[in-house]
């Protein structure tokens, strides 16, 4: 750590959390990184940025998750790539499904048994998400194989032309209706994380398509001068690519 930043920290952090940064050890870890939570957090608690509550349960689970692992597991060695997490999370405290996925990659960054995957990059990838994506990727990501069947309805206007509705369904592993995710899905294609298999059908899952034609046809109406004509399933589908996958191991586990 350096120690002109320390110095600045000890007018507001008790001198164990000190000693704790200036000598991170395996048994102290979480204690290090809680105290660096508290220290990089405390000019936004200052402007009423974050909440109070919100730095203290953010700093207690990251202590709680360490303490977690195994001693002989945690490793000290990307400790700079824990508080650039904390540096990107202190912005989004108080959405409680974000603060948890940094929680748990900062966790990951000392864990030996994860921190080959962790990279600066997946701090940076996380602090584009809004709850709406951390959300649709934690459901990506625990589904089958981890891809989810979607359509959407296309409408045949003659000679090769055409007009897809921009209304997506999709149906998880456990049958249940997923809809409006059309903006967090641009978002996690953007960064990498996921693919979007458009115009691609998943095998074994006829069933699944069935059902979404079935909520399409009954959800969307045609312009009525296009009553005639054909509307068409377009069998799609959603999955995680190997740098989106190994982010979900760091955030989701």
């Amino acid at each position: 750590m350096d120690p002109n930043q320390i110095e600045a920290w000890k007018a507001f952090l008790p001198q164990s959390t000190i000693e704790y940064l200036l000598n991170p050890t395996a048994e102290t870890i979480g204690q290090s990184l809680d105290g660096i939570a508290t220290a990089l957090c405390w000019p936004l608690l200052k402007l009423r940025i974050i909440q109070k509550n919100k730095l203290k349960q953010f700093a207690e689970e990251i202590r709680n998750k360490n303490d977690q692992i195994p001693v002989e597991n945690r490793d000290s060695s990307k400790i700079g790539l824990a508080i650039k997490a904390i540096e990107e999370a202190r912005y989004q405290l108080n959405e409680d499904d974000v603060r948890q996925m940094y929680v748990n990659l900062i966790s990951s960054t000392v864990d030996n048994r994860k921190n080959n995957l962790v990279n600066p990059r997946l701090a940076t990838v996380v602090a584009q998400f809004g709850p709406d994506e951390a959300k649709f990727l934690k459901l990506l990501y625990r589904q089958d194989g981890q891809q989810l069947p979607y359509g959407q309805l296309r409408l045949d206007l003659g000679n090769g032309f055409g007009y897809t509705f921009p209304t997506k369904i999709a149906i998880d592993s456990n049958s249940k209706i997923v809809n409006s995710f059309n903006s967090s899905l641009d978002i996690l294609v953007s960064l990498g994380i996921a693919n979007d298999k458009q115009s691609n059908r998943l095998a074994q899952s006829d069933d699944k398509y069935a059902t979404i034609e079935k909520i399409l046809r009954a959800t969307i109406n045609k312009p009525a001068e296009y009553e005639d004509n054909t509307c068409n399933l377009v069998n799609s589908y959603i999955n995680l690519t190997n740098f989106g996958y190994d982010l979900c191991k760091c955030i989701f586990e």
